[in-house]
């Protein structure tokens, strides 16, 4: 066996493992993972990353505390996705908190009438709304990004028991499927903060510690520009007791042309950059996000 399959079957092993730790071990592991993390001389490299993204947010450094917390969310969240697929319908939707049940309402709405393009960011948990979404009649496609292959059929899988239906990035074919789905009525979520293109909308950031100039997926704008769609933007947050608070934005408006699409894309980086100010402990933002700031 190679090197690369026997690590590829090790990683997929300890995704197997993960989904079945039990919670009263799963807590206590997470907790001193992320005491490891957050203490260690020089930081990994996500954790300096994260700590250098908070600093280009909030305008200061991120002390020992809020690292701990950032980082136990992170972990609250992978439990989650890992997790989630043996979860309870009882215990999903115990686990939400909708903000503004108006903007929800508007979104059902809008799903009421066909398909519905929804952006997120990579904040609290977009598995568990995604979740949540599905068992209100809202069914999900959304896709995976870049996950090795055998991980990311296993996530696929997992996903497909909550009714979710997932495409790999690397499917070049991605965008007609999308497309079709929105036909088909079902909402697409992507989670669209940070550009993984060479064809992102440039939009600014309007930050506590000053404005950033920054480039986001074109994805979610283009869907809704190109099919007439709404687009609306969702952003979650762990609040007290685990529990996933969500907050909805929209429909945005998404005009024709290179000018309308950037618009749209501003006006949902305006309420990205918002929520992330304001709950930047929540944004799992560990890789190289605004330029010249790098670990």
């Amino acid at each position: 066996m190679s090197p690369r399959r026997h690590h590829r079957l090790g990683s997929l092993a300890l995704l197997r493992l993960g989904a079945h730790l039990p919670w009263w071990l799963w807590r206590p592991v997470s907790v001193l993972g992320t005491v490891v993390l957050a203490t260690a001389p020089g930081g990994f490299t996500p954790v300096r990353q994260w700590r250098l993204n908070y600093e280009r947010v909030q305008g200061r450094p991120a002390g020992w505390t809020t690292t701990y917390r950032a980082f136990i969310g992170w972990m609250e969240n992978t439990m989650i996705s890992l997790q989630l697929a043996g979860w309870s319908e009882a215990r999903i939707r115990r686990r939400i908190v909708m903000e503004d049940s108006d903007a929800w309402a508007r979104l059902e709405a809008a799903h009421a009438e066909g398909g519905v393009v929804a952006a997120l960011p990579h904040m609290g948990s977009w598995d568990l709304v995604g979740a949540y979404a599905c068992l209100e009649g809202l069914p999900v496609t959304s896709v995976a990004e870049g996950l090795p292959d055998g991980q990311f059929e296993y996530f696929r899988d997992l996903r497909a028991r909550l009714g979710f239906r997932i495409y790999d990035v690397r499917d070049r074919a991605v965008f007609t499927r999308l497309r079709d789905d929105l036909d088909e009525g079902r909402v697409v979520c992507l989670v669209a903060d940070r550009d993984f293109s060479r064809r992102g909308v440039p939009v600014t950031w309007h930050l506590p510690a000053g404005d950033a100039r920054i480039t986001m997926p074109p994805g979610p704008g283009l869907l809704a520009q190109q099919t007439g769609r709404p687009l609306f933007g969702a952003v979650t947050w762990f609040g007290r007791a685990g529990r996933l608070h969500v907050l909805v934005r929209g429909p945005m408006d998404v005009a024709r042309g290179a000018d309308g699409l950037e618009a749209g894309v501003q006006e949902l980086a305006d309420f990205f950059c918002a929520q992330i100010s304001e709950r930047t402990v929540n944004w799992h933002m560990m890789q190289r996000f605004f330029k010249g700031v790098v670990a």
